[in-house]
């Protein structure tokens, strides 16, 4: 067990982390700490936080792994950092780690009739190809209610890719693949692959074939369609802020 007082000697940066903690995404409402120390533990590929010698374990109730001992160390730290209540909505790494155990991604989970499964299929397996080709990796679609396995090399390929963005930028992709629930559709907009109302259309397709069947509340869904494409246009206008660079050259005076 590691105790989470090596923290910031051996990532120096977390010392200018906030000190107070405010509230997770997963809780409804700020607890009172309930354990005195934090702990990290792990084999080399896996590590697991502690909190009193009980592991903390994600919203769905799954004991929270992550794959890399600095995150794992950091996440320790959002824990150790609080005072007197836990507010997680500045635990922000802890937050994406929630995220991440807990997610699949949309384009992953493939169930419904034949027709629906073949329309998915359709429309998403060359977005799938695209993705497996860039990063060199071989993700596949599950069927039925198991999650699709993302190995650790598919999660390390991802990481080193977000790594090449600053902090700004990384929160546009954690804004985008929030409201489609797809990293794969997040990254595919954000490399111009496809047009953010494509990500947003392709995110639907399920919504979209159940309405034309069974029909749709006026106003109501395409409400959320609008709602949607509006946020995830500004993730990626976010993202293209952050990473866009100009160069202005002064005209020489002859």
């Amino acid at each position: 067990m590691l105790p989470v007082s090596l923290v910031r000697k051996a990532y120096p940066f977390l010392s200018q982390l906030p000190v107070t903690i405010t509230t997770c995404r997963s809780m409804a409402e700020a607890r009172k700490r309930f354990y005195r120390n934090v702990g990290v533990a792990g084999t080399g590929d896996m590590y697991e936080i502690s909190l009193d010698h009980r592991k903390l374990k994600t919203p769905l109730g799954k004991v929270l792994q992550v794959p890399h001992y600095g995150l794992a160390l950091a996440v320790a730290h959002e824990w150790s950092a609080v005072h007197e209540k836990i507010q997680p909505s500045l635990m922000h790494l802890t937050g994406l780690s929630f995220t991440v155990a807990d997610k699949d991604d949309t384009i992953l989970y493939r169930e419904g009739t034949d027709d629906l499964i073949e329309l998915l299929k359709r429309e998403w397996d060359p977005l799938l190809g695209w993705f497996n080709k860039k990063f060199n990796v071989n993700l596949k679609p599950c069927d039925g209610i198991c999650g699709a396995d993302i190995s650790a090399e598919i999660r390390e390929a991802v990481r080193r890719y977000l790594l090449s963005y600053d902090i700004w930028a990384v929160h546009g992709f954690l804004y985008g693949v929030e409201a489609l629930k797809s990293v794969v559709l997040t990254i595919a907009a954000a490399e111009r692959k496809i047009s953010a109302e494509k990500a947003v259309s392709l995110s639907r397709i399920e919504t979209e074939y159940q309405t034309s069947r069974w029909g749709s509340v006026e106003w109501a869904h395409d409400l959320d369609k609008y709602d949607l494409q509006s946020r995830f246009s500004a993730a990626m206008l976010f993202i293209q802020f952050n990473t866009w660079k100009a160069t202005v050259k002064q005209k020489s005076k002859e």
